[in-house]
């Protein structure tokens, strides 16, 4: 039976790059940030996603073309006093993760894919982790995780560092996972990935 696997961390922790060195192994990932960015993007018809966040958070996160402005919503949700306004996006934008990563889960289960990776930053807070056999975390220090938000989102420093701290501990977050790999600049874990790779088609 195809094992299905849940993928976390923080936030820069380089998850994509793990998952394109699994793909290398013939097992596949769905990236549930691509997902969110689905249901989020512009539409001739607003999605019941954007819809429920505007109304949460103000008009202001909606832009003209009916898609989310993330940059807005992250200015609500990471600011120093958005504990409450994070707890609210996450109930509103999990149920509907939930229901198009189980779609696509199924698609490539039935298309018989040996194992099937959920790349879910927020694996936990999302309840996706009930759907899989086993639990990955992809750890990097502070300073390669704030450098890649930084490059990857055209942040400060001080949006980078705001976001970590906004998400579960490290040693939190892997003290809950099966197995940690370590991708801190300069280490990238190719062999580990192989041999993961291989106990989890066997």
């Amino acid at each position: 039976m195809a094992r299905i696997i849940g993928m976390c961390g923080r936030s820069g922790s380089g998850k994509s790059t793990i998952c394109r060195l699994f793909l290398q192994y013939g097992i596949p990932s769905i990236d549930t940030d691509a997902v969110y960015r689905k249901l989020t993007a512009a539409s001739p018809i607003v999605s019941p996603c954007v819809l429920e966040l505007a109304e949460a958070f103000g008009s202001s996160v909606m832009a003209e073309d009916g898609s989310l402005d993330r940059k807005q919503l992250a200015k609500i949700v990471f600011a120093p006093d958005g504990a409450d306004a994070l707890r609210r996006l996450n109930e509103i934008t999990h149920k509907y993760i939930l229901n198009e990563t189980v779609v696509l889960l199924g698609r490539m289960l039935s298309m018989g894919a040996p194992a099937v990776i959920l790349d879910a930053p927020v694996l936990f807070e999302s309840h996706l982790d009930q759907l899989c056999d086993t639990v990955v975390c992809v750890a990097a220090d502070d300073a390669s995780s704030i450098r890649r938000i930084m490059e990857r989102d055209g942040v400060t420093e001080e949006e980078a560092k705001a976001r970590l701290a906004a998400q579960i501990p490290l040693a939190e977050l892997a003290a809950r996972c099966d197995y940690v790999v370590d991708n801190s600049d300069g280490s990238l874990p190719e062999g580990q990935v192989k041999a993961l790779a291989a106990s989890f088609i066997r």
